[in-house]
């Protein structure tokens, strides 16, 4: 079979133009599940091509109309931040090629199979990991199974009933070992700044406000194939702007003697890759750890989440602020400070203004300490996690909220989750760009201390205060004046 696979575009728009923004922006480096995925289904006799929107820079299909066209399955990656131009896509590609089947697959399709088949013209989702699935599903196309065969499937029947198979369970550290490294070489040379390697899946926490798919769960690929992996990608990083392999797992630091023993074979094979990961605090507390991968980070982001210890406790971190600092002065000794970028949410929903403000100022402190960079974003109700999930059972939410663009900017959607007043949100902000502007900056340029900017509150409030009461001024032109309102004259 044919299959083509759509990476989708995280856009929004920008002085009134749809644009990259966010990751898809800078381009850091390929969509690993989708060339991953190709790569299997060649491996399964199929022939697999990938269009990547995200290298092309836009969502337009025009230019692949002939390919498409020759198309027997047509599949799309999506997860809630690109959902808005997955529907495109699908509109764009139900009215063009009506008689090509559409399956989607990724975070958003997973959580809300249902929905995106009965809203779209979408006829399959893959639920979960497609490694096993997609394969079967194209058997059961061809006829060689049937569709009730299929794993992981949701689909919808010519009457319009959905039907949901079971699922085959996650896959073993043993089979995400035995997958070959994507075909880097189809990648367009100067699209993306690294290439993206997988060395886990999952994670073994569950932070109340997290969103990534495998919580509680983590499977490792044994340290061995993880350095063949780093040393089959090296071939092809000729093909990327800044030669940087991204390791894209949840947590790669959770298995610390794994981690350890991949510095080690590195070293042995005289491998010294520039790695870009993310690391847990309480795996940075061991200065033997923190040493063996000093001479192969690039840059590394810490979940630092909150700047108070109940509010780390309430997120699930099982960590406190005094081991963050620990962590903090053994990346400042071993002289890599300057590489870790140590992330912090504001506005939780259950936080006062007192409490970012223990946030803001733990995070500067670590900053003007240490030398880490901090970046500081408010919290945005991303679908998945438990605290969405909580709120999407009181009815507060939807995930019709994330079928258009711009949704974090959507001020109804914001305010469901912060609840400081606009006046404490904009006294927040004025501290942060105080902080911001005497941090400096690192040696790519990026200042040391990031802040995100609660588009949906500036938009909406003018930062000016007026005295204006509306009642009050209701009752004076009517001549009613009640002795608590009554106005100044």
């Amino acid at each position: 079979m044919r299959v083509i696979l759509i990476a989708t575009l995280l856009q929004d728009y920008v002085n009134g133009v749809l644009s990259p923004i966010s990751m898809d922006a800078t381009k850091t480096c390929p969509p690993y599940g989708i060339y991953h995925l190709a790569t299997c289904l060649s491996e399964h006799g199929h022939e697999a091509f990938v269009i990547d929107q995200i290298a092309q820079g836009t969502p337009d299909l025009r230019p692949h109309a002939a390919l498409l066209a020759t198309a027997d399955l047509i599949g799309i990656g999506t997860s809630s931040l690109s959902w808005p131009t997955a529907r495109d896509c699908i509109a764009v590609l139900a009215s063009s090629f009506p008689a090509v089947p559409i399956v989607l697959g990724g975070i958003h399709a997973t959580m809300f199979d249902r929905y995106v088949l009965e809203t779209t013209g979408a006829n399959f989702v893959v639920r979960g990991e497609g490694e096993v699935a997609l394969p079967v599903l194209c058997e059961a196309m061809l006829g060689i199974k049937t569709y009730s065969d299929v794993p992981n499937l949701t689909y919808k029947l010519m009457s319009g009933k959905i039907v949901r198979n079971p699922s085959a369970g996650k896959i073993t550290a043993e089979q995400l070992s035995a997958y070959p490294l994507p075909d880097y070489g189809s990648v367009p040379f100067g699209a993306y700044y690294g290439l993206a390697i997988e060395t886990s899946r999952g994670c073994p926490f569950d932070c109340i406000f997290c969103s990534t798919a495998y919580r509680k769960t983590w499977r490792g690929i044994p340290a061995e194939v993880v350095v063949d992996r780093i040393e089959q990608a090296t071939a092809f990083l000729p093909r990327t702007t800044g030669g940087v392999l991204q390791i894209i797992d949840d947590e790669f630091t959770t298995d610390t003697a794994r981690t350890m023993r991949i510095c080690d074979l590195l070293n042995k094979r005289n491998l010294y890759p520039r790695l870009v990961y993310d690391a847990r605090i309480n795996d940075l507390l061991g200065m033997e750890l923190v040493c063996g991968l000093a001479p192969y980070t690039e840059q590394f982001l810490v979940g630092a989440e909150c700047g108070y210890d109940q509010g780390l406790a309430t997120v699930g971190k099982r960590t406190t602020c005094a081991k963050m600092s620990s962590a903090a002065e053994n990346l400042m000794r071993t002289g890599i400070a300057e590489k870790a970028d140590f992330s912090f949410v504001i506005g939780f929903p259950w936080e006062t203004k007192d409490e970012v403000m223990q946030t803001v100022r733990f995070a500067h402190h670590l900053h003007s300490s240490f030398g880490v960079r901090i970046l500081l974003q408010w919290y945005c109700q991303i679908p998945g996690s438990r605290l969405w999930n909580e709120q999407r059972s009181k009815e507060i939410v939807h995930e019709s909220l994330y079928d258009n663009y711009g949704f974090f900017r959507n001020h109804y959607l914001f305010r469901t989750g912060v609840r400081l007043k606009p006046s404490e949100i904009f006294d927040v902000q004025d501290v942060l760009e105080s902080i911001k502007a005497g941090s400096g900056k690192n040696r790519y340029g990026m200042p040391l201390v990031e802040c995100s900017s609660p588009e949906a509150i500036i938009a909406n409030y003018p930062r000016r205060k007026f005295d204006d009461n509306a009642l009050a001024s209701l009752r004076e032109t009517a001549g009613v004046f009640e002795n608590h309102h009554q106005p100044t004259l």
